[in-house]
């Protein structure tokens, strides 16, 4: 039976209770003056997981309130000078404020602050409906929006203080992402992707490599502000996520791409050719001939990411690589007989089972070089670092072997290394130099494997 694991208190809580107790504490220091809880709801709404939603929702609930405040002193001073001395007093009253709601709306709407309008109705609507009876009202609304600004001030106050550490912005932080950052439905924790931005935004220069497509990491991914190259397709491709385009390629020439793809057909196999154009991943095939191939092909060829073509690989242009998929018996009798062939000696050969299709199996053959390790060297040329520092689960391949079973671990660890605290304990495996060590080009069960095949 599953275990249910209670989540840890964040941060993000730690700091609302902190930016709350503050809200207190300075309704202390004025003489217990206004209404503490009017700076409280204003402080937990400014503790963002960013720094710039923090700033952007400061904005909205200031303008909320200068608009909610000024239409909500307006319909009360109606109210004490004409509304009161009107037959059917009440039900003006009720009309009068839904007026003002109107006006509440459209004034943030003129103003261009769409998003401040809730906050002004919610300000405005505090005024006319819970403090009506206020002898006061314009002492009222000055202590609201002073309570208010309290509140924002603390919020922003308290999500900006963090302990002074060290960062490493001078090392380059690679990680495989397959079975380590994401899950086996291809998405992270609300913990992992909120770490991993605001460490960006604190300058974690983060590569990732994987075995991914274009198209499968940027619907993974797509969250997070990577602004450095990655290396895809298992070494085949490095990619420039920001200005979206190809930065180096480590394909198959067309001449070793169309021989093996006829050699696979005398097998009775199918294969996909994944191309590299123009900065666009194109992916050829000539026919779609088993459930499995026929399902991947319905799942992605609608995807925006991905170019389907029925048609041969044009001539001029090289491919990065071959999958095929197909009945696991039919798959590994073909990759026997490639390496019986010395296929294997020429080229980089996997040949795996699938964990999404069951029954079924994969081979995929890229250029020899084409190696995650042999494009580091590449990336850290393009890049300009001089240290680097890999993660992955496999033991031996990275700098810090991490448990599989957990993204948070991965981006626990990543903290650790980027900006270590004093006040915890030091990642149990001692260092290694600043290296991975080589791994054979041929793998026959790769630990991380990507089904996409676009």
């Amino acid at each position: 039976m599953n275990k249910y694991h209670l989540p840890g208190i964040g941060l993000r809580i730690v700091k609302s209770a902190a930016s709350v107790g503050l809200c207190f504490f300075i309704y202390v220091l004025r003489g217990f003056s206004g209404i503490p809880f009017y700076s409280a709801i204003a402080c937990l709404q400014c503790i963002q997981p960013y720094r710039e939603n923090t700033k952007a929702m400061a904005a909205q609930r200031t303008v909320g309130t200068m608009i909610g405040a000024a239409a909500g002193l307006l319909v009360l001073l109606l109210q004490r000078n004409l509304l009161l001395h009107l037959p059917l007093y009440y039900l003006c009253y009720c009309c009068t404020v839904a007026l003002g709601v109107v006006l509440s709306l459209y004034s943030a709407a003129a103003l261009n602050k769409k998003n401040a309008a809730y906050f002004s109705c919610v300000v405005f609507l505090c005024i006319t409906m819970v403090h009506i009876g206020d002898t006061d009202p314009f002492l009222f609304v000055f202590n609201r929006v002073t309570d208010t600004m309290i509140g924002i001030a603390a919020g922003m106050a308290v999500n900006a203080c963090h302990l002074p550490r060290k960062r490493r912005t001078d090392t380059l932080f690679v990680t495989a992402i397959d079975d380590v950052l994401f899950r086996r439905d291809s998405k992270m924790s609300d913990y992992s992707r909120i770490d991993l931005n605001r460490m960006l935004d604190d300058g974690l220069a983060l590569s990732f490599m994987t075995m991914r497509t274009t198209a499968s990491y940027l619907e993974a991914a797509g969250s997070l502000n990577i602004r450095l190259p990655i290396i895809l397709m298992d070494g085949a491709t490095i990619y420039d996520p920001v200005k979206h385009t190809y930065l180096a390629t480590r394909a198959l020439s067309h001449q070793d791409a169309a021989r093996l793809k006829q050699r696979l057909q005398d097998l009775g196999l199918e294969a996909f050719s994944t191309v590299i154009m123009e900065d666009s991943a194109l992916i050829f095939y000539d026919r779609i001939n088993n459930a499995a191939a026929e399902q991947v092909y319905a799942r992605l060829h609608t995807s925006p990411y991905r170019n389907y073509l029925n048609m041969p690989v044009p001539e001029d242009l090289d491919t990065a690589y071959l999958m095929v998929i197909d009945e696991q018996k039919r798959i590994w009798d073909a990759y026997h007989t490639l390496d019986a062939e010395g296929e294997t000696e020429q080229f980089k050969i996997l040949c795996y089972d699938s964990d999404e299709y069951p029954g079924f199996a994969y081979i995929k053959i890229y250029r020899k070089d084409a190696t995650k390790q042999a494009m580091l060297e590449t990336l850290k040329e393009l890049t300009g670092f001089q240290k680097i520092c890999t993660f992955g689960s496999i033991s031996g391949q990275y700098d810090k072997c991490i448990n599989a079973d957990n993204g948070d671990h991965l981006v626990k660890a990543i903290r650790q290394e980027f900006e270590p605290c004093h006040f915890q304990m030091r990642f149990n495996r001692p260092d290694r130099p600043d290296s991975v060590s080589p791994t054979p080009h041929r793998s026959v069960r790769p630990r991380q494997n990507q089904t996409d095949s676009g």
